[in-house]
């Protein structure tokens, strides 16, 4: 294997560390925000439970990055990770 291709298949394996950090700290900040919401609710004498709105309207939106960040593959990935595949079959010259 060739130091491009292996510098190349190094890039997708950083890109998809990234995305799935990006993933976390999304749902980190969720989380904090929402629990933040739960306790200005409940110090404010409780009531409606307005923070189902933010908590569920927000959660919309991670639970689309989730999807896109774990299920969702880019065609220039599987053609790369065929790539390594063929590439660590043949033996080295």
């Amino acid at each position: 294997m060739d130091d491009f291709a292996t510098a190349a298949f190094r890039e997708r394996r950083a890109h998809r560390t990234a995305r799935r950090r990006a993933l976390l700290v999304h749902v980190a900040v969720w989380i904090t925000v929402n629990v933040f919401l739960v306790v200005v609710w409940a110090l404010s004498g409780g009531g409606t439970p307005w923070f189902l709105y933010v908590l569920f309207g927000w959660g919309i939106g991670v639970a689309a990055h989730a999807a896109t960040t774990l299920l969702a593959t880019d065609p220039d990935d599987i053609l790369l990770a065929d790539e390594e595949r063929r590439l660590r079959a043949e033996p080295p010259r």
